[in-house]
């Protein structure tokens, strides 16, 4: 047999990588699984053009780690690497969604392979703020093969508003016709908008409105991200610049810079500061990255109820340090001439992390945890040498799981919790002391049996026509605890913390049993704090040998909406009854 040659490049063999193990994970194609030496497997996946092979091993909530390169098996007997083109071909697509798929993976490719040769770097990121992390912090999603997809943007633009490069950039200002703006701010509009951008750059927003011939008794001011602007301009903003119910103001104001999620954007020149979230007419992973208008109303009844429940909760608020990063205000643009515009100029205004800190504090996102140096040790090496390695995972976990879990069962209440969202609060000493929590409006669910004060639900029929047709599942109100299982099961243990337990395992022989033993054995002394819980946690089949989880991949592979695979969990609480 041959051996293979042209290996492809290191980014496109992650792409490789990534797209086997979700191919694997989510059962996309025919394979067999025999074992090889250590608990390693050998699998063959047969595709409805080519097959493959790689060496692989099952790892917590049944992941795949695949080791070295995939083969494609030809039927001359000859073996060769696969390239991102073969494998969109075994993809049950239509043309045209097969072509999307290629595209989004060989951007993904093409961008990372700029990153790799032009962004140098901190020899160390360990210390840097949460800020700066969030800028250096460019390895994309560790799971999801589209992880740089970034559709539409072309390499200026990656260099110019990608997190990787940290460029500044102002935001561009539009005037928009008053009766199209719905706004939701806590203060008069001038007052808001004066304090969150500073008096000179209102000033000359407002001078500019009068020059395109506008007045603020006609108009309100909105901020769109610069990219957002050129996309739209001459396609779905065209209409309404030609009949002026939108103006163009120019570009003015603070420096921002872009974070992991791209449409985020922080402050550059004071990170105490408001974070923005701003829509981009861009496809990253599985979703398109607007923001949807209801989503913009929604979003400070959001952030208050939470900050409700959580400051009325002594075991948040006090045994616990949980803190949330609100979003406070937000307009959106809703002409209703101009329909296909919805969702893509709005803005919603949120905390900065730098305003949530106390003294001798920083703020690491969750996902450096698992991330590897220059020097090829974890993040958080030095943390684990400092205080012990099991002193400091045990802490973590019962900062940053525990939380989540009690929101969820005594509340009913889940937050999207992964490693972006969650963002770790260290004492200067590196200790796991509290939890940030952010971006309600899209991902928060609640089942309202389970919460516990149900008048201050936010009346979500009052606040966007949208809800009023709304049907239970659809926004934030599930039919059932299983939704919120799901929810936090997904964001906090299967495409996050099994990360960090992978990691461990490979780098320091920290086996992954242990690690979820740690989970385990914290859950089931919370639940002797909690005993009353018990029935609650069983409605949540937080307790059981299998459970759904999404498929991430499935959705671009299929073009299904809603996908689902059954997982092996490795959180026995088997002794859960034994509390009551």
């Amino acid at each position: 047999m041959q051996k293979p040659s042209n290996l492809p490049s290191k980014a496109e063999q992650r792409v490789i990588r990534q797209c086997f193990e979700a191919i694997l994970f989510e059962q996309l194609l025919p394979y067999d699984e025999r074992p090889a030496q250590n608990g390693w497997k050998i699998f063959t996946i047969r595709g409805k053009k080519h097959m493959y092979q790689c060496l692989g091993k099952r790892s917590a909530f049944d992941r795949v780690r695949i080791q070295g390169m995939p083969l494609l098996s030809a039927r001359s007997g000859r073996q060769a690497f696969p390239r991102i083109k073969d494998i969109v071909e075994d993809a049950a697509l239509s043309v045209e969604k097969s072509q999307a798929l290629y595209a989004e993976l060989s951007q993904t490719v093409f961008l990372s392979n700029w990153n790799e040769e032009y962004i140098r770097g901190t020899p160390s990121r360990r210390m840097l703020t949460y800020e700066q992390l969030e800028e250096a912090i460019g390895e994309g999603h560790p799971y999801h093969p589209c992880f740089k997809a970034r559709t539409g943007f072309s390499l200026e633009d990656h260099q110019a508003f990608g997190n990787e490069a940290g460029a500044g950039f102002s935001l561009v200002w539009l005037g928009v016709k008053k009766e199209d703006v719905h706004t939701y701010y806590p203060e008069e509009e001038q007052s808001f908008l004066q304090k969150e951008f500073g008096y000179d750059t209102w000033k000359k927003v407002v001078e500019a409105l009068c020059q395109a011939g506008g007045q603020l008794y006609d108009y309100r001011i909105l901020p769109i991200h610069p990219w957002q602007w050129e996309t739209l301009q001459n396609n779905e903003l065209k209409e309404a610049v030609e009949t002026k119910d939108v103006l163009y103001l120019g570009a003015f104001g603070d420096c921002y810079g872009a974070s992991q999620s791209i449409r985020t954007v922080m402050n550059k020149d004071n990170p105490f500061q408001a974070q923005l979230k701003l829509p981009l007419q861009m496809i990253n992973t599985s979703s398109l990255r607007t923001v949807q208008s209801e989503s913009v109303a929604a979003a400070p009844h959001l952030s208050r109820w939470l900050q409700e429940v959580v400051a009325q909760d002594p075991f948040l608020c006090k045994q616990h340090d949980v803190r949330l990063l609100k979003e406070y205000a937000g307009a959106s643009y809703e002409p209703s001439r101009y329909p296909w515009i919805m969702g893509n100029v709005n803005v919603i205004f949120r905390e900065s992390v730098q305003s949530q800190l106390q003294s001798g504090e920083r703020a690491v996102p969750l996902n450096a945890l698992s991330l590897k140096e220059k020097d090829g040790s974890l993040f958080i090496a030095p943390f684990l040498k400092d205080f012990g390695i099991e002193a400091w995972l045990k802490q973590l976990i019962e900062v940053v799981v525990t939380p989540v879990v009690h929101l969820c069962l005594i509340h009913g209440i889940a937050v999207e919790a992964h490693g972006q969202n969650m963002i770790l609060i260290l004492s200067d000493t590196n200790w796991p002391i509290g939890v940030l929590l952010r971006d309600f409006h899209e991902s928060l669910e609640y089942y309202e049996p389970y919460v516990k004060e149900k008048k201050s639900i936010p009346q979500f029929h009052e606040i966007h026509s949208s809800f009023k047709e709304g049907a239970v599942d659809d926004y934030y109100w599930m039919s059932s605890p299983e939704a919120l299982r799901e929810l936090i099961v997904d964001t906090l243990f299967v495409y996050n913390l099994t990360e960090l337990s992978w990691q461990l395992e490979c780098e320091l022989d920290f086996k992954e049993d242990r690690f979820w033993n740690f989970v385990t054995v914290s859950l089931m002394r919370y639940l002797q704090r909690e005993n009353e819980m018990n029935e609650r946690l069983h409605a949540f089949h937080l307790h059981k040998e299998k459970m759904t989880t999404e498929s991430l991949f499935k959705k671009k592979w299929t073009g299904e909406k809603e996908c689902r695979h059954l997982i092996r969990n490795p959180i026995q609480l088997e002794g859960m009854y034994a509390y009551r």
